[in-house]
């Protein structure tokens, strides 16, 4: 046990662990600066203390004054937070609970011990700010079990078995994958997971909650990602989260008074919009060849405002869309 201590080296140690917590790395200098008019050789001895008596792993870094925290060991740190860091984790925590339902009762809990602690004012800002945030946002629910099994499988890179069914393949009856899983993300109104496919390098997008009687499979051999690819690029690259195929440039005309509102939106990463004298905007990008569907049902929510100038082929997709939607009417 750590032998008593002032409540000034207390204030020191905390404001220590505080800053080696918020980065991988601290300059020495910036360290220094929290000595609270205290030596350098204190300093070197509240380092010391932590190491020797809370068992805390500090690395120094000699060649470039750099300081990195490995492990807190015991030590418990006293959080100073400022109105908008808590009023942003308690809409952080709104946000994970309408995204992740599954974890709802778990953060719930979690909210009650954080809002017992601060400002009751500053609880019903950041609360409001969560709601506000997800109230007009659907979210397609998932299996608690497939979900953590399969960040368990990417955490642990294991191949992972399931039965997948596609609502936009010919036979609606659910195939059997082998897959690698690489990441999950969120997009458009569900969780989807980055995966291998036997035919697709840079894999493809499965939706959580289509996945069925998921199973890890230890023995398989698992296949790494892309090189240099991160489910961040992945998943930012996908439109409506569709990926796949060789890269297609797309070219849509938008009038107003849409075209006024688009550019308030990222659509996808790789989009240019030009705006022209009549109001009217060009969008280009550079999407997946399997991602024209998407782009067609996007279309086709946005009609009469969206046009395709470019390629044929989307032009089609939209085509035969309005086709089947007035085949369906005049039924």
């Amino acid at each position: 046990m750590p032998k008593e201590i002032s409540s000034s080296r207390i204030r020191r140690l905390n404001s220590l662990m505080e800053k080696l917590c918020s980065r991988a790395k601290v300059s020495g200098s910036e360290l220094r600066r929290l000595r609270d008019g205290v030596s350098s050789r204190t300093f070197q001895r509240d380092l010391s203390y932590l190491r020797e008596e809370f068992g805390t792993e500090i690395e120094y870094d000699t060649s470039s004054d750099e300081y990195r925290l490995i492990n807190r060991g015991t030590f418990v740190m006293l959080l100073s937070m400022s109105e908008a860091q808590i009023q942003g984790l308690a809409a952080g925590i709104k946000i994970a609970s309408h995204f992740l339902p599954h974890l709802k009762d778990d953060l719930s809990d979690l909210w009650g011990k954080v809002s017992a602690v601060i400002p009751p004012r500053l609880t019903k800002q950041g609360e409001a700010l969560g709601r506000a945030t997800v109230v007009a946002t659907p979210v397609s629910a998932v299996n608690p079990r497939t979900f953590h099994l399969l960040i368990d499988a990417i955490n642990k890179k294991t191949p992972v078995r399931f039965s997948y069914t596609s609502p936009y393949e010919s036979s609606p009856e659910p195939k059997e994958r082998m897959t690698s899983p690489w990441g999950v993300f969120f997009q458009a109104h569900a969780w989807y997971l980055w995966a291998s496919h036997p035919d697709v390098p840079d894999g493809v997008t499965y939706r959580i909650s289509r996945i069925d009687t998921p199973l890890v499979w230890p023995d398989g051999a698992y296949r790494e990602k892309p090189q240099g690819q991160e489910i961040s690029d992945y998943a930012s690259s996908c439109w409506y989260a569709y990926r796949g195929g060789s890269d297609v440039e797309i070219e849509l005309n938008i009038s107003p008074p849409l075209s006024l509102v688009i550019p308030e939106t990222t659509w996808h990463p790789t989009q240019k919009i030009e705006t022209k004298e009549d109001r009217s905007a060009t969008l280009r990008a550079t999407v997946s060849e399997n991602a024209l569907g998407s782009v067609a049902r996007w279309v086709l929510a946005s009609a009469p405002f969206v046009t395709v100038e470019s390629p044929e082929s989307l032009a089609s997709e939209v085509n035969l869309l309005v086709k089947r939607l007035s085949k369906k009417l005049n039924n």
